[in-house]
């Protein structure tokens, strides 16, 4: 059917022409296609070179940043341990004075009841 349209289209003295065109630019599409391929595959290895390195950069500096949160929450523990202990004295403290305080009131109430 398309060879028919095409002899009827354009003759039988245009065929070889219009086949010999078309060849060519086939011929230059390959010849596209195979620069395209070839420029991509040569082009991959930089590409995958690059993503490595891009990849050891972002591998050392996640690392450099676990460092860092770490030394960071270890001295945040010690800071609060630090500060834990000092309010376990002074809430240690204040109850023994409390408690001093509760049992010279309780021995003056004693003496008090007793004078009377």
């Amino acid at each position: 059917m398309v060879v028919l349209m095409v002899l009827l289209l354009f003759g039988s003295k245009e065929i070889p022409r219009l086949a010999k065109t078309f060849g060519k630019g086939m011929k230059e599409f390959r010849r596209a296609t195979e620069d395209i391929k070839r420029e991509i595959e040569s082009s991959t290895p930089d590409l995958k070179e690059d993503l490595n390195e891009i990849k050891k950069n972002l591998t050392r500096e996640a690392d450099e940043i676990k460092k860092n949160l770490t030394r960071d929450a270890d001295e945040i523990k010690r800071n609060v341990s630090r500060d834990a202990e000092k309010i376990k004295k002074n809430i240690t403290k204040e109850a023994e004075e409390a408690g001093k305080n509760i049992a010279r009131d309780a021995e003056e109430a004693r003496k008090n009841i007793s004078d009377e």
